[in-house]
């Protein structure tokens, strides 16, 4: 069936809205249909349409994720949720409405790791002037939640090859930094990429954050409650490579902390680009 759009209608035409209860059993129908069907296609096929199902229920979202994570036959919890949360419409209150529904599959919560989608950090992007990022922007509100519910399998911090952390390195997202890393990103990924965005952007807090723990949380075995400060195993190892790019951009804090602090020994390449 071909569906068409106002604007192909006669002038003489008058549409008539619909009485509320024909609109529930009228949307009711489609949210059927689309469930037997499970198709991407179907809700774009009129604006009539789309506006529908941009109204939709989380019940009905969550049953729609649901069927379509197991078109293809059985899934595991943990490759489940690393597909439906491709899907925009994959909130906290969707993921609420489908654990019961994947919990009556039995299928174990505490399998495997899940990876976490990248639209959820695609639009980072630094804020302008001297705006600071908070806690409570996306996404990390939903990542608290991913990760502190105790009904769906654990998020791997460190999926496809730390993105989440190089984007927030790259939007300078603190609060999300400091998260991700509480919860074991790596910022050895991808040849310590995260580390080269933010010697780029000439933030020597930035690198220190990334490559020095944090032991903020340590106090002393008497229980006195004051903090006494240790000395941490570094995350990484500053090599030659992140000391010729801090001198590349010339940011001398950053050679100097690399160099002195850090102890790294420059390649000779790199002792001619300081020496000039």
């Amino acid at each position: 069936m071909d569906f068409i759009g106002l604007e192909s209608l006669p002038v003489e035409v008058i549409i008539l809205p619909p009485s509320p209860g024909f609109r529930t059993e009228h949307h009711q129908l489609l949210y059927e249909v689309q469930l037997h069907a499970l198709s991407e296609s179907f809700p774009i096929t009129s604006r009539h349409i789309y506006a529908v199902f941009q109204l939709s229920p989380a019940s009905f979202r969550s049953q729609y994720l649901s069927g379509r994570a197991f078109a293809r036959g059985p899934q595991d919890m943990a490759s489940i949720f690393t597909k439906i949360l491709r899907y925009p419409i994959c909130t906290e209150e969707v993921v609420e409405h489908l654990v019961p529904l994947l919990a009556e599959r039995g299928l174990d919560v505490k399998a495997s790791r899940f990876d976490i989608p990248k639209r959820l950090f695609r639009s980072l992007a630094p804020k302008p002037g001297s705006i600071r990022w908070k806690e409570q922007e996306p996404p990390l509100l939903f990542l608290q939640y991913l990760f502190d519910s105790p009904g769906i399998p654990k998020p791997n911090v460190n999926s496809h090859g730390g993105y989440a952390l190089t984007k927030a390195v790259h939007a300078k997202f603190i609060p999300l930094i400091r998260f991700l890393l509480d919860y074991g990103a790596e910022p050895q990924c991808k040849n310590c990429l995260a580390i080269f965005v933010a010697i780029r952007q000439k933030d020597l807090a930035l690198v220190k954050l990334l490559i020095e723990r944090d032991d903020s949380s340590y106090t002393d075995c008497l229980g006195t409650g004051k903090r006494k400060r240790r000395k941490l195993e570094d995350r990484v190892v500053v090599n030659s490579a992140m000391l010729k790019a801090a001198v590349k951009c010339d940011a001398r804090d950053i050679v100097d902390y690399m160099a002195r602090e850090k102890g790294c020994i420059p390649d000779m390449q790199t002792l001619h680009m300081m020496a000039k």
